[in-house]
């Protein structure tokens, strides 16, 4: 039986071209399991430590599933900073491009609709649930939060 993931597990995905790293920080209510994401593939076990993260970025992956079909393992642990209180999602998409038009910032006061993003916006979590292609696709890609918007 997979082992269940506690807030803190540091998981390694491997995959055909290198090894992903993600930091489990919790269960969100709506979004579901949080993880903060290194940017980066490696080609060889990376060391477990906080800066394995500092530059990455939070999404919503479904970890448990991940654990139970064996497309990741937890091979470390890291004190959980939790998950952020402030998320940006999309809003209204063109039906043309489906490039965002709007985005909405949601934190524990509500929610705000906006047009434009400032910097300090752009770099927020995207509250998007991705599944394990669209992760390891993410990743591959160099993606990050403020790639969009």
């Amino acid at each position: 039986m997979a082992k269940r993931a506690k807030a803190g597990d540091v998981l390694e995905l491997v995959t055909r071209d290198g090894r992903i790293y993600v930091h489990y920080l919790g269960k969100h209510v709506e979004y579901g399991e949080g993880i903060a994401v290194c940017p980066t593939k490696h080609t060889e076990r990376a060391r477990v430590g906080p800066e394995l993260f500092r530059t990455g970025y939070v999404t919503f992956y479904p970890v448990s599933a991940a654990l139970a079909r064996g497309f990741a393992e937890v091979i470390g642990h890291l004190p959980s900073p939790g998950l952020p209180q402030r998320f940006r999602r999309a809003g209204v998409r063109s039906s043309s491009s489906g490039k965002v038009e709007t985005w909405v910032i949601e934190d524990t006061s509500g929610e705000v609709v906006k047009r434009a993003l400032s910097e300090a916006e752009r770099k927020l979590p995207i509250a998007a649930i991705w599944n394990h292609e669209f992760l390891v696709q993410r990743v591959g890609e160099g993606w990050r939060p403020e790639m969009e918007g």
